[in-house]
């Protein structure tokens, strides 16, 4: 009697093993068990890889709106300026860049462009006119570019269905910090009257923090990292 009853156990095993669906359904399990924390763990990287860290902040100063921005990131200061010079074949990198023109470049650390914003409905499209100025360190590791208010005047032709940003400035900087560069912003310009301002607050720093994502995302690449 004892000799049955230890043995019922091992049958059921037995049958339980002995069919071929049982046996599929148990090793997909232990497959899917296996396979799940490594496919969490890979996403988990890729995310981290992907989002860069980047500080952003709006403020609303005596009328005028400040941005400040800066990351980590591998893209040297030469490359940063070649993608600045890149801009007017295409400015994809640019949140909301329609357009960047080339208006004017009276030296080799000189320039004077006209770059086009896409405003959402029922806004219409931002111009801003501005003057750069670039300012390399002895060793063109380190690089900063000061950004002012052009002297040069958009054409009628231009300014239909636009309205131009007042008093732009900024300054980009890229320093080298340890093995690795940090690429910092400081950009302010006139309120804008026509967009209220959560609205305005809200697209800057959208704008600011996907730009900064696009350039992160470009520093990855062989071709456009410490050049």
């Amino acid at each position: 009697m004892q000799y049955k009853q230890s043995i019922k156990p091992i049958l059921r095993e037995r049958d339980i093993l002995n069919k071929p669906f049982t046996v599929i359904c148990i090793s997909r399990k232990l497959t899917f068990l296996f396979v799940l924390p490594m496919l969490i763990c890979s996403l988990f990287v890729n995310a981290t890889e992907q989002k860069p860290s980047i500080d952003v902040s709006i403020n609303d100063t005596e009328g005028k709106w400040q941005v400040e921005a800066k990351m980590q990131t591998q893209l040297s200061a030469i490359a940063f300026i070649k993608l600045l010079d890149s801009t007017p074949q295409s400015c994809a990198w640019m949140h909301n860049c329609k357009s960047v023109i080339l208006l004017k470049k009276s030296s080799d650390n000189t320039r004077e462009i006209q770059t086009r914003i896409d405003s959402p409905w029922p806004f219409s499209d931002r111009l801003i006119l501005t003057k750069s100025v670039i300012e390399f360190n002895q060793n063109r590791t380190e690089v900063t570019v000061y950004v002012s208010e052009s002297d040069l005047l958009p054409s009628a032709q231009d300014l239909e269905n636009s309205v131009l940003v007042k008093h732009p400035m900024g300054t980009w900087r890229v320093s080298l910090v340890g093995t690795q560069y940090e690429l910092s912003y400081v950009g302010s310009a006139d309120a804008d009257v026509f967009i209220p301002a959560f609205m305005l607050k809200h697209m800057l720093l959208q704008s600011t923090t996907k730009t900064f994502e696009n350039i992160y995302a470009l520093s990855q690449k062989p071709d456009e990292g410490s050049q």
